[in-house]
C-alpha cells in the first residue's frame, strides 16, 4: 500500500500584517520580561550526522523559518468548537434548507455540544460538532482526480502554479477570514496548496466502485469552470507549527493536517476543520537545550533495545498540545523525531522495516507522552 506523503512542507504563503494570513501574535505579560531576556537562543544545525548509543543519527532538522526561538513561552489551550449560527451565517445564508437536523453531543471531558447538520437546495451541505464540514458537489467530482489519501496522486498537481481563478494568497486570506468568521480563533497559519488544473484532472479522474473497481465516466466532463486551489492548513503559534496528531495516529503527514480547503473562481467548495486550539497568554519564557543533549533521549530509548536497528531520519520542532488532568492542555515545545526501525522478523524470517514517532521535551529533554 502507497502511503501518504510523510514530509511536510511548512511553507507559509505570504506573513502578513493585521488580519492577513499572519494574525499578531500576544504579547508576553510584562512581568515575565526580565526572564524572556535571559533566554538564550538557539542555533539548531540543519542536519545532524552521527551514531549515538548504536542508534544512526541521519536526521534532517525541520524548524519553522520565521520563529524566533528566543522568545518562546509557555501557556496552555483548549480546543475550540465552531459556532453553529456563525456558520449557517456564512455557508448557508441565502439558501433553501432541504434538511435540518439539530442535536447535542457530549465529549471527552462530559461537556455538551450543539451538533448541526443540514442539506440545502444547491445540493451543498454542512456538518458541525466538535468539527466543521461544508461541502458542494464539485468537491465529490474533484476528490475522484485528485487523491491526497489513497490512490495518491498529488505529485501530478502544480504546488506554486498561479490561476485564472485567483492569486492563490489573496485566497488564503480570504479562507482565513471565512474560518474566524465561523468562530475560530486562529491568529496564524501556514499552508501548502495545489493547483487543480482542469486538464490534469481530467486525465486523473478515476470512478471507483466499493470493492475498487474502475467505473464509466462517460458523461462527466471538464473544463475551466472546474480549475480550483486545494489547500492544506496547518494552525502557528509564535511562529511555530502546532502540533496535530494523537496517541493512535502520530503521522504529521500533510495529508493529517487539521484544515483542509476546495477553492474554485465560485468561493469555497469544501471546508473540513478538525482540531483547532485556543490559546492562554503567554507565562514564562522558555530555554530550549541543545540538540545534542536532546538525541540523547531518543537514543537511549532505542539504543537498549535489543535485536533491530534504528535509524533517525527527521525531527521536527512543534508546539505540542499534551491533555492535562482537566479540560485544558499544556502546550509543550516539543521535537517530533521520525525513527525508521529495521530487523528481521523473528516468525517469517523476512525482513522489515517500520516507521515510528517520538515525541521529547525541547526545554528539558524528557520524552514527552500523548
Amino acid at each position: 500500500m502507497k502511503t501518504r506523503r510523510n514530509i511536510i512542507l511548512l511553507v507559509a504563503l505570504l506573513c502578513l500584517e493585521g488580519a492577513g494570513c499572519a494574525g499578531k501574535q500576544a504579547k508576553p505579560d510584562t512581568e515575565h520580561k526580565g526572564k524572556a531576556e535571559q533566554i538564550q537562543k538557539q542555533d539548531f544545525p540543519e542536519r545532524f550526522s552521527k551514531t549515538v548509543n548504536g542508534v544512526v543519527f541521519d536526521v534532517d532538522l525541520q524548524v519553522a523559518e520565521n520563529v524566533d526561538l528566543g522568545n518562546l513561552h509557555q501557556m496552555t489551550a483548549t480546543v475550540q468548537q465552531p459556532d453553529v449560527e456563525k456558520a449557517k451565517e456564512v455557508f448557508a445564508k441565502g439558501k433553501a434548507v432541504v434538511k435540518e437536523q439539530n442535536d447535542t453531543g457530549s465529549g471527552e471531558d462530559g461537556m455538551e455540544y450543539p451538533c448541526y447538520s443540514a442539506s440545502y437546495n444547491d445540493k451543498a451541505f454542512l456538518n458541525i460538532s466538535t468539527n466543521l464540514t461544508y461541502s458542494t458537489p464539485l468537491f465529490e467530482k474533484v476528490s475522484g482526480a485528485f487523491r491526497l489519501f489513497s490512490n495518491y496522486n498529488a505529485q501530478c498537481y502544480s504546488k506554486d502554479r498561479i490561476q485564472k481563478l485567483g492569486d492563490p494568497k489573496k485566497i488564503f486570506e480570504n479562507v482565513l477570514k471565512n474560518i474566524r468568521d465561523v468562530g475560530y480563533q486562529l491568529e496564524d497559519a501556514a499552508c501548502d496548496y495545489y493547483a487543480l488544473d482542469h486538464e490534469t484532472m481530467a486525465k486523473e479522474f478515476r470512478m471507483l466502485d466499493k470493492t475498487g473497481e474502475t467505473l464509466s465516466t462517460e458523461g462527466i466532463s471538464w473544463g475551466a469552470e472546474d480549475d480550483c486551489y486545494y489547500y492544506t492548513m496547518i494552525q502557528q503559534q509564535e511562529g511555530l507549527p502546532v502540533y496535530f496528531g494523537s496517541q493512535d495516529f502520530p503521522e504529521d503527514e500533510e495529508s493529517n493536517r487539521p484544515i483542509h480547503v476546495l477553492y474554485s473562481a465560485n468561493g469555497i467548495e469544501r471546508l473540513e476543520v478538525l482540531r483547532l486550539y485556543a490559546f492562554s497568554k503567554p507565562k514564562d519564557a522558555v530555554n530550549l537545550l541543545d540538540f545534542d543533549t536532546i538525541v540523547q533521549t531518543v537514543a537511549k530509548k532505542y539504543g537498549d533495545i535489543m535485536g533491530p536497528s534504528y535509524t533517525v531520519k527527521r525531527a521536527q520542532l512543534y508546539k505540542m498540545p499534551v491533555k492535562s488532568a482537566d479540560s485544558t492542555y499544556d502546550v509543550k515545545i516539543a521535537w517530533l523525531f521520525e525513527v525508521q526501525e529495521s530487523g528481521t522478523d523473528s516468525d517469517t524470517g523476512e525482513a522489515y522495516e517500520y516507521t515510528q514517532y517520538m515525541f521529547v521535551d525541547a526545554a528539558d529533554g524528557t520524552e514527552v507522552l500523548l
